[in-house]
This record gives structure tokens, C-alpha cells and sequence, in this order.
């Protein structure tokens, strides 16, 4: 099935990113992508990510590039789904407005390999431990 349209759908994320190096991180992420006619997808992406601070270490920009390892229920080529390991790169943007609580906006990109990219945007309260 092929659409020209942007289809929409509810997306979700947890994730857990750790800070390397003064501008490296790394993120360990599940997400569900909702589910439309194209799509139903849903797993864990690991990324890399480069990263800025800027005013005090309170707003943080940054890009990551990594795998991710998912199961699309709507791929067709098995009944149960199928597992599926794709690129994902992410514009990230965040700004810290309490020592340990901060606000994210991403901008995901998903390249899979049977003609089933997609974009997921998310935004979200973070809490830093």
C-alpha cells in the first residue's frame, strides 16, 4: 500500500539518555509509533548523539544517529509482524527549567528498507536523576 498523504497517528516514547563526554550522549529509547493504515510499529532504538549546552547548561540542542530494532505488525510478510532493524537520526532540542525537571521536543526520522519511512515528533517532560 502506498499513500501521498501525511498520515497521523499517536506516538509514545521512554527514554533513557546518559551523558558521555562534555558534548557526546547516548540514548536507549522505546517507541510506538500508533498505529494507521501503513503502519504499526513499535521497539527500541539506541542512538549517539552530539550535543550542545548553551545559556548555563539550561537549553541543550543536539543530533543522534543510531539503529532501530522493531516489530511492524503491517510490514505483511509474516502474520505476527516483523522484526525489522532500521536507521533512525533525531533533532533534539531541550531546555532544563528546574535543576532536575526539563522539557524535549525530537524530531525523529525513521529509514527503513521496504518503503516504509516515517517522521515521529514528540515533546515531553524529562526528569534528570
Amino acid at each position: 500500500m502506498v499513500s501521498f498523504d501525511s498520515e497521523r497517528a499517536t506516538s509514545l516514547s521512554i527514554e533513557y539518555r546518559r551523558r558521555l563526554a562534555q558534548n557526546l550522549d547516548w540514548s536507549l529509547s522505546w517507541f510506538y509509533e500508533g498505529d494507521n493504515r501503513l503502519i504499526r510499529r513499535h521497539g527500541l532504538a539506541s542512538q549517539v548523539w552530539a550535543v550542545k549546552d548553551f545559556t548555563d547548561e539550561r537549553l541543550t540542542l543536539g543530533f543522534g544517529v543510531g539503529a532501530y530494532c522493531a516489530v511492524d505488525r503491517q510490514a505483511g510478510h509474516t502474520p505476527d509482524g516483523d522484526r525489522i532493524i532500521s536507521a533512525i537520526g533525531t533533532l533534539t532540542g531541550s531546555y532544563r527549567f528546574d535543576p532536575q525537571w526539563s522539557a524535549r521536543i525530537s524530531w525523529n526520522r525513521i529509514v527503513t528498507d521496504y518503503n516504509r519511512d516515517t517522521d515521529v515528533i514528540l515533546g515531553g517532560i524529562g526528569y534528570r536523576f
